[in-house]
């Protein structure tokens, strides 16, 4: 009883960018400068979290050149948009040692898009799908097909499947601390969504582009 309440109070804690300061140097010491990946920090640790970009500047992790480019980076990437470095945790049954991914939060349209976002990016796509079918005026709707297309069916709903993924962490954090984007999808933004799409080669993300034309096309036909 009693390792399972302190196990929640640590959940709590990490998820709090207020509150984990101590849980996250404790963390980044003996990942990146003891280089101890096991044992009962990590299990306590969620497998994603929020940490404030200031709770990691000026602190000396690791000696290894190419770790200190990549915590340097996100720091000051995360910094500049006034966001937060997101944490995945990862574990290797196999093996039995755990290893963190870094991200930049909130995820921006233009962002290149991996494992430990396609989440977020697929959220904004859910979320610009639904601006389409409610103002079709603007891009076409993109749902308006779906009926007639089971093709198109599958790829809607694999999208809203992975957006989806995002529930849980949305329990933890306000939309706004994970994605960052303009709900009123002017020009500019609309462009930035088709880069993101053409330069990602996750699953869907070629076809909807490609749906995406295909619509913007059949709208300025008609």
């Amino acid at each position: 009883m009693t390792n399972r309440k302190t196990n929640i109070r640590s959940i709590y804690e990490y998820h709090d960018v207020e509150k984990n300061i101590d849980l996250v140097l404790a963390l980044f010491n003996s990942y990146y400068k003891a280089h101890h990946h096991t044992g009962k920090l990590y299990e306590d640790a969620p497998d994603f979290f929020l940490i404030k970009p200031a709770t990691l500047k000026g602190q000396e992790f690791s000696t290894r050149n190419s770790e200190k480019m990549l915590l340097d980076d996100c720091i000051r990437r995360a910094a500049s948009r006034k966001g937060y470095i997101g944490v995945t945790k990862n574990f290797n049954a196999k093996l039995g040692y755990y290893w963190l991914e870094l991200s930049v939060m909130p995820f921006m349209l233009g962002d290149i898009v991996t494992e430990e976002n396609k989440g977020e990016f697929f959220f904004v796509i859910s979320k610009f799908i639904e601006f389409t079918k409610l103002n079709p005026k603007a891009y076409g709707d993109l749902t308006a097909e779906i009926d007639s297309d089971k093709d198109l069916a599958l790829m809607l709903t694999e999208i809203s499947r992975i957006a989806a993924s995002l529930g849980e962490t949305l329990k933890c954090y306000p939309e706004n601390m994970l994605v960052s984007y303009n709900p009123k999808w002017p020009v500019d933004e609309f462009k930035k969504l088709l880069h993101t799409l053409k330069e990602s080669d996750h699953d869907w993300c070629e076809m909807f582009f490609e749906y995406l034309i295909y619509v913007m096309g059949k709208k300025t036909r008609g």
